[in-house]
């Protein structure tokens, strides 16, 4: 056949193809070989697009890689019909929405259509669809696990748009299921399977079968569990890399898959599988080229995998490889703003210290740790922090390991405190970053920024706007300030102000790495012990210890079984003397100078599972506890002390707020002793203070029944008239893990009302009225300090009244027997307005009066409360451990 009868062949076989008697996919291949000059080429090329879509469903793999060249075609003589110009944007969008793309670009031309094209109602389904592809598309690319956390939620209300029959078709459910996984990270192979397996025969079904040989068991290769591939297994991973008419990104991205199937996602240790995945690992970055939008992953990938080899062989030649590859990944990714920031510059820093040449090496991944802070300060709201910051903790400590095998405890201490504290740091940054804007000259952004934040409402500062203002303010010198933990000279200035001795990190060990006490004393330099005890594992039944906890904390802390948890508490105390207090107290603190007239004191910021460890009654041998030798504190983070040290102290007066066991329903119990606890304190030591709840008889009190409401405008209230006291005498609950964790108070219900004040409604509450005088905040309650997003979050109700601005807080660590607590609270509160003691001294000379068996009760404690004493073990644990001091 000659050329000429070729190319009329072509013609017979794609128009037949536009006329609806082909094959489309087929037609689309032919037509990329027609000569570039051929006649009518530009209205077959129209035509052949408009058939595509035509056929009602999406295009498959074939048809959307052929889709740009034949709109470059069409595009040099197009039809000049509506028909046309609305094909050549549905064309567009599902160009724009491929997610080898750039999501962020692809988001901002899609706008452009919108705009464009805003009088036809026709198209809008197309946008809102182009719209959902981006931002998913953009959410895993970046690895946005705060955009992951809210897919669920925004594919509903997409698919609650469409059609019903569009709706309820078994792509909408695959949709559904698959953002329900990324949102949990929950990658479970079967579930994956069966989830595609509902998709029937078509363009979907084919995108799904060419972007993976296996997408099931590609993402098990996540889990420790995960069992290792079969040859058969590994050859079809490699074969589908190999299938031809792939895009160049499409493509790389296959080579990333085999080569970390067959090197098990850096588990194997077979040479030969190591080498197989390292070629294919080489293919991707070579295969996707200079300006793929993946480059920095593959890079990432590569550099792992030839790391894996060095550890396992000593490979000196893999190792500069890897430094050359890992150079090349930091180098393009530029900075905290890029998804694989943390991970390539923790990889940097290990590159170096293996190779010797670099002794601050360390400092490289510590500057890594700027793109975890990034992460969460452009996320809009609690839930979308919570899941950024979900291995935020771990990642400190790795890198906090690396800067004290470089013995530099202070670069250990800001990587510590880079990793705790993240969604309450963000929280009370939202109102500052229009300042930071400002002086950093960009006037535009700021006032873009102050007019979202105006209105308050989460959705009109959208993580678009807040990536456009972190990746300004990270161009000047003022992301300084905002990406990094306070330096050392700061804490030591915070920690003279309140008058403690030292800041101290517990870092819990793992297997066989030691864990570490890492110091900030008030004077001299930074110090850490090593301390090898301390590791959960050798902590006696502490998972039995946590679910007692746990189970304690959902139901009636009188009702439950004392013995039972004071013998467990018993046991973790004394481990927890011996793995980091006997050390602290008896090695550490002795250096440091003593100060008149009272005792050493630490403040605690607990790593990890070890937040829940009570620290102050870990016990000596000879049955002292810490509390009786020391004074111990909490913080948040480093950050959070500095900035409660920086506030000016609020006089204690006899004004302020009790709320005294409001009335919550049947469902929540009613707490008698904290009502009577909390109507003493008011008549006793704060008789200008207005109190709400109930009365000790029951009866509501006159001036309130202690609603949200009217806790709300009492915190909104500045000024000397409303007092800077606020004593809570009510349950308090925590709803942990996952998207939709809470902590809140239970006051009193209106009607339409829950009687919930949350942490999240504090925060927000406080910061709108800076001036507010906040001085003592006393949580009476069950869970107020237990953090609500994981213990290096640290955000709780206690922590939530402290970022807030509240200068000093008292709060609990897990459910508190109801007639205990009630004495404690008592002796509190006549420790700080009778004798006069700072706060944090008032708390510890109330839990001494506790655990002295000759205590006398005082004159003024009303006869009721006295009472309920009888029969109550004052000295045990459980009764006296569970509040903790922070702030001021």
């Amino acid at each position: 056949m000659s050329d000429k009868d070729a190319v009329v062949a072509l013609y017979a076989t794609i128009a037949a193809a536009v006329a609806g008697h082909g094959d489309l996919d087929g037609a689309a291949r032919d037509f990329a070989r027609l000569p570039d000059g051929s006649p009518g080429r530009a209205r077959l090329a129209a035509g052949l697009v408009e058939a595509i879509f035509k056929t009602g469903t999406v295009p498959g793999p074939a048809a959307t890689r052929a889709m740009p060249g034949l709109l470059a075609a069409a595009d040099s003589d197009p039809p000049d019909t509506p028909g046309w110009r609305r094909t050549r944007v549905a064309a567009e969008v599902l160009l724009l929405a491929q997610p080898t793309g750039d999501p962020a670009a692809g988001l901002a031309r899609l706008e452009e259509l919108a705009a464009e094209h805003a009088g036809d109602a026709g198209l809008r389904p197309l946008f809102a669809s182009g719209r959902m592809a981006l931002r998913f598309a953009s959410a895993v690319q970046h690895g946005d696990a705060g955009a992951m956390a809210h897919l669920p939620d925004e594919i509903a209300g997409f698919l609650a748009g469409l059609p019903p029959q569009a709706a309820s078709r078994p792509e909408a459910g695959v949709l559904t299921r698959m953002a329900g996984m990324l949102a949990d990270r929950d990658y479970d192979p079967a579930t994956i399977r069966d989830t595609i397996d509902t998709l029937p025969d078509g363009p979907v079904r084919a995108a799904f079968d060419e972007a993976s040989a296996g997408l099931s068991t590609f993402a098990g290769l996540a889990r420790d569990d995960a069992p290792r591939l079969s040859d058969e297994e590994l050859s079809a991973f490699v074969a589908h890399s190999e299938q031809p008419g792939l895009a160049p990104g499409d493509r790389a991205l296959l080579h990333s898959q085999a080569g970390l199937a067959a090197l098990r996602a850096g588990r194997e240790t077979d040479p030969g599988r190591i080498t197989l995945g390292l070629g294919q690992l080489r293919k991707a970055v070579t295969t996707a080229g200079p300006d793929d939008p993946q480059r920095v992953f593959h890079l990432g990938v590569l550099g792992t995998a030839l790391l894996r080899r060095h550890e396992l062989t000593g490979d000196g030649e893999a190792l500069r490889e890897a430094a050359g590859v890992v150079g090349e990944a930091r180098s393009r990714a530029g900075g905290p703003h890029h998804p694989q920031w943390q991970i390539v510059s923790e990889m940097t820093g290990q590159i170096g210290r293996l190779l010797g040449d670099r002794p601050d090496s360390h400092l490289t991944a510590l500057d890594g740790l700027r793109g975890t802070v990034w992460q969460v300060l452009v996320q809009p709201d609690l839930v979308a922090a919570t899941a950024a910051v979900r291995t935020a903790g771990d990642e400190a400590i790795e890198v906090a390991r690396q800067c004290l095998a470089a013995t530099d405890p202070a670069a250990a201490i800001t990587a510590l405190d880079a990793g705790r504290g993240l969604a309450l740091f963000a929280a009370t940054e939202t109102g500052s970053l229009a300042d930071r804007l400002a002086t950093a000259g960009e006037t535009s952004l700021a006032q873009r920024w102050r007019a979202a934040a105006a209105t308050r409402d989460p959705a009109a500062l959208p993580a678009e706007l807040r990536r456009d203002v972190m990746t300004a303010l990270s161009r000047h010198s003022t992301a300084a300030a905002l990406l990094d933990p306070p330096g050392y000279a700061e804490i030591q200035q915070a920690l003279t102000g309140l008058d403690a001795d030292a800041l101290v990190y517990l870092v819990p060990g793992e297997k066989v790495r030691p864990g570490h006490a890492v110091i900030a004393p008030a004077s001299g330099p930074p110090s850490f012990l090593t301390l090898m005890g301390l590791t959960t594992d050798a902590a006696p039944r502490l998972d039995e210890y946590l679910s007692a906890l746990a189970q304690r904390d959902i139901g009636d802390a009188d009702g439950q079984d004392e013995e039972e948890l004071t013998a467990r508490l018993a046991g973790i105390g004394r481990w927890a003397w011996d793995a980091a207090m006997r050390p602290l107290i008896e090695t550490y603190l002795p250096r440091l100078p003593a100060v008149p007239g009272r005792p050493p004191r630490i403040v605690l910021i607990p790593m990890g599972d070890l937040s829940r460890i009570p620290w102050q009654a870990a016990r000596r041998g000879d049955g002292r506890y810490a509390v009786e030798l020391i004074a111990v504190s909490q913080a948040a983070s480093a950050r959070m002390l500095v900035r409660s040290a920086a506030l000016a102290p609020v006089p204690h007066t006899v004004t302020g707020l009790i709320v005294g066991d409001p009335e919550a329903g049947e469902r929540v119990p009613s707490l008698p002793a904290a009502r009577l606890e909390a109507y003493a304190i008011r008549q006793l030591f704060y008789p200008g203070a207005r109190y709400l709840g109930r009365r000790p008889d029951g009866s509501p009190s006159r001036t309130g029944r202690g609603t949200p409401a009217e806790v709300r405008a009492w915190l909104g209230t500045p000024g000397p008239v409303s007092g800077g006291t606020l004593h809570l005498a009510c349950h308090g609950f925590v709803r942990t893990g996952g998207p939709r964790a809470t902590a809140y108070l239970q006051l009193a219900a209106d009607e339409g009302d829950t009687g919930q004040l949350t942490a999240e409604e504090l925060v927000a509450l406080l910061g709108a009225v800076p001036e507010r005088a906040l001085g003592l905040v006393v949580l009476a309650a069950c869970q107020t300090g237990l953090s609500l997003n994981g213990f290096d979050e640290a955000y709780s109700l206690g922590t939530a009244f402290l970022a807030g601005g509240a200068r000093t807080v008292l709060s609990s660590q897990w459910n508190v027997p109801d007639s205990a607590t009630s004495a404690l609270m008592f002796m509190v509160h006549r420790n700080l307005r009778v004798a006069g003691r700072p706060s944090w001294a008032a708390l510890r000379d109330a839990q001494l009066w506790m655990l002295d068996p000759h205590r006398e009760v005082p004159e003024d404690m009303p006869a009721a409360l006295r009472d309920r004493l009888a029969g109550t073990d004052l000295t045990a644990v459980a009764a006296w451990a569970a509040f903790v001091h922070g702030g001021q």
